[in-house]
């Protein structure tokens, strides 16, 4: 099967739209939330949001980099018995990541700590839209406008929910659920669809290929686990440590900067796949198309963090309001984040994944969890807010500058 220029251009205008039109939608409803909800009830809604990602990253168990890869180099015709095996194999974890859920906020309340179970119980249906909108799926087909219709088919109606129903303090688990239920509009669009197109879909794979496919993903699963010690983990320990106001004032520029980081991602999502073909067919051009993107990210990313740190009063002041003026000093020394992180996933997502070095790429992410553990706590108690944020940068650093390190001594770019 024959990957032609155009289909790439295509995927990466749709993942771009897709994210440009989240922007947009998240410009409009962070700052409305923020402000309707006060800075305590949208740092309890982040609290909970973070307890609920590790249930997320149970259920997708790195099949989001691992079922793309392998539908990618496969034929149309194995493109249901492959949709079987991943999509049966989320919903089993999806099982066990929910039921270490109940067990855990059982053993909470059995131990006198207080459980807003409305809030947890709104925030969880993210987990099961994870598991029912196989987005892997059309990374690996390459019909990356199918992600960017159903998506935002799903976030129009939760966000008309949320203009219209949200309106005071006290909403916020309506909140929590409609920003929550997204994915499951989603999911539950692209089923249909997947269902009518794809015959055998829904076929049940023999326990020998669940094993296979949990064999495979077991290292990039335990990178994404690993990726969430420095990063979701950290709003839980800034959570403990201080307070849910505390929590809203880093959730604020978190938010912000985490806009820009979804439109990189979405071009790292569409170039996935076309650079596993490329590397396939000729290594030279593909280890060329990763340069030039890291150059230019490079380029963009110091130029965009710059007018972060200079602008960073205005654009939170203007879009949040005086209440938010403490997040102004995260904001700034979180600015060069998303340009870190944007060269961090081609050098390791787009690079080390390809070329198949799972095992390089997670110890350096293990690495990187145990300096942010140890820094973390000490900085967060001493300083708040100001000192998660200094922890998330030391450890995009730390994580960019050794995946840069381990290509150049393996001269992977020399060329």
């Amino acid at each position: 099967m024959v990957f032609k220029p155009t289909k790439l251009i295509e995927n990466i205008f749709s993942m771009v739209l897709l994210r440009a039109l989240e922007y947009i939608l998240s410009f409009l409803l962070i700052p409305y939330l923020l402000i309707v909800l006060g800075p305590a009830n949208m740092g309890s809604i982040v609290f909970a949001q973070s307890i609920m990602a590790y249930l997320v990253l149970i259920s997708s168990y790195g099949f989001n980099l691992t079922a793309p890869r392998a539908i990618a180099k496969a034929e149309p015709i194995e493109y249901a018995q492959l949709f079987s095996k991943y999509m049966y194999g989320s919903i089993a974890l999806g099982g066990i990541a929910t039921f270490l859920l109940l067990i855990s906020i059982f053993v909470c309340m059995q131990i006198g700590i207080e459980i807003d179970l409305v809030l947890y119980l709104a925030a969880y249906t993210a987990v099961i839209g994870n598991i029912i909108f196989p987005i892997w799926f059309f990374q690996g087909i390459q019909e990356m406008r199918y992600i960017t219709i159903l998506n935002l088919a799903g976030r129009l109606l939760c966000i008309l929910g949320i203009f219209t129903l949200v309106k005071d303090p006290e909403d916020y688990r309506l909140a929590a659920l409609l920003l929550s239920c997204a994915p499951c509009i989603s999911g539950i669009l692209s089923l249909i669809l997947l269902t009518k197109r794809y015959n055998s879909l829904w076929t049940i794979p023999k326990w020998g290929e669940f094993i296979v496919i949990y064999k495979e993903g077991w290292l990039i699963f335990a990178s994404t686990i690993v990726i969430n010690l420095y990063t979701t983990t950290s709003i839980i320990i800034l959570g403990l440590l201080t307070n849910n106001t505390v929590v809203g004032y880093y959730s604020a520029a978190d938010k912000l900067l985490g806009s820009i980081r979804r439109m990189v991602m979405a071009v790292n999502d569409a170039v996935y796949p076309h650079i596993n073909r490329l590397l396939k067919n000729s290594y030279v051009e593909g280890i060329k198309f990763l340069k030039k993107q890291l150059y230019i990210y490079t380029v963009v990313g110091f130029l965009g963090g710059l007018i972060l740190v200079f602008w960073g009063d205005f654009i939170i002041i203007s879009l949040l309001g005086e209440e938010y003026r403490e997040s102004i000093i995260l904001f700034k020394i979180m600015a060069f984040v998303p340009m870190i992180v944007a060269m961090s996933n081609v050098l390791g997502y787009e690079t080390m994944l390809s070329l198949h070095m799972e095992s390089i790429y997670s110890k350096i992410l293990m690495i990187a969890a145990c300096i942010s553990l140890l820094i973390i706590v000490p900085l967060t108690y001493y300083y708040g807010g100001v000192g998660t944020a200094v922890t998330t940068i030391i450890t995009e650093i730390f994580v960019t500058c050794t995946m840069a390190y381990v290509i150049y001594r393996k001269k992977i770019y020399k060329i």
